[in-house]
């Protein structure tokens, strides 16, 4: 069973509306992607990651204007680039992973996410010999890694250790892998070819994914390049490639996806990025053409046989970001769910819908 179904809400078009960012940071060296911490104790906190590492808190001013700054005493001890992080959870403590240069390392968040600790994990084998472009953590303390490998690695976390649990052979390079929010035994794998796999890892050791699905081979051809799935419903599933975003509803026996153009404002061009938002309504698309825009998804069911007629209405956000977003990241806890980062070159941007 892939997830449990909410009902959708009522279909609804409205016109595409701006908005603002609430606050512009540059931070001084260029950020590749971001990361919202996803716990409570932890949601103050906003990784970032590219030339090297960095842990923010978004804060109220003086003058009440939210501002990003360094998180203190939480430095990150990362000399060079870092190719990806994961937030997560090791023997109960918040962990924030990093990837950088065929290393891993842990950054454990103590005293309600106010201190840091830090360490590299030793690795059994050499699973990080490639870039690695996206990872995750899962259950019973374990890390996904995808990347130019062509492959998923999965690692068991021990003490101060990782081993290689399990790999999962893939046609071209791994562009994204992600647990689902409420059923982290599911894991989700997207390569660059098009194909979207997902696996239940409860089930035996098999050669192959439990389930897949792929693109066009139109939209294939302009290389799939993020892939994110649904939080209440778990048989949502939407990615980006080229200027158009696409879905997927895992329970229509069809196994192409639904393509969704861009609207006027164009920011779908040349997508990168795709991250559903916590309450699993809205989903934010970011791309080349320097706009960032947040869909409202509609879902409608002709049949009983035939689901996914979506419709959506759009948010595009202004900013100060350069050309290419390349990574966008929701805020989590119960007070947070309509705040969103993003980042270009040296600036990280911050919206609040």
């Amino acid at each position: 069973e892939w997830g449990r179904r909410i009902p959708p809400p009522a279909a609804m078009e409205q016109p595409a509306r701006p908005l603002g960012a609430s606050c512009c940071s540059n931070v001084g060296w260029l950020v590749r992607s971001v990361a919202w911490c996803p716990f409570e104790e932890g949601s103050h906190l906003l990784a970032a990651a590219g030339d090297t590492a960095a842990l923010l808190e978004l804060r109220d001013a003086a003058d009440g204007r939210a501002t990003l700054a360094p998180a203190e005493g939480m430095a990150i001890p990362i000399d060079g680039d870092v190719d990806a992080i994961a937030w997560g959870r090791v023997h109960g403590q918040i962990c924030l992973t990093a990837i950088a240069g065929g290393s891993v390392s842990q950054h454990l968040c103590a005293a309600q996410g106010h201190s840091l600790s830090s360490g590299v994990l030793q690795l059994s084998s050499p699973v990080v010999n490639a870039p690695v472009y996206s990872a995750c953590h899962l259950a019973r303390e374990m890390l996904a890694l995808t990347g130019a490998s062509r492959q998923c690695s999965l690692l068991a976390l021990g003490e101060g250790a990782a081993n290689l649990s399990r790999t999962i052979a893939l046609h071209s390079e791994g562009v994204a892998v992600r647990a689902h929010h409420a059923q982290p035994d599911h894991l989700m794998v997207a390569e660059a070819c098009g194909g979207v796999h997902f696996l239940d890892l409860r089930e035996p050791e098999g050669p192959h994914p439990t389930l897949s699905r792929t693109l066009p081979p139109a939209a294939a051809a302009a290389g799939l390049r993020d892939a994110d799935w649904c939080p209440g419903d778990s048989h949502l599933v939407c990615a980006v490639a080229g200027d158009a975003w696409y879905g997927w509803d895992l329970r229509s026996t069809g196994r192409a996806a639904t393509a969704h153009v861009g609207g006027g404002g164009g920011e779908t061009r040349g997508a990168h990025a795709l991250r559903w938002a916590p309450h699993g309504t809205s989903f934010a698309v970011a791309g080349r053409s320097s706009a960032v825009s947040v869909h409202e998804l509609r879902t409608a069911a002709s049949s009983r046989e035939e689901r996914g007629l979506w419709s959506d209405s759009s948010t595009f956000l202004t900013h100060g970001l350069p050309t290419r977003v390349p990574s966008v990241s929701w805020k989590q806890g119960a007070t947070a769910a309509r705040v969103l980062a993003g980042c270009g070159d040296t600036k990280i941007c911050v919206w609040s819908l």
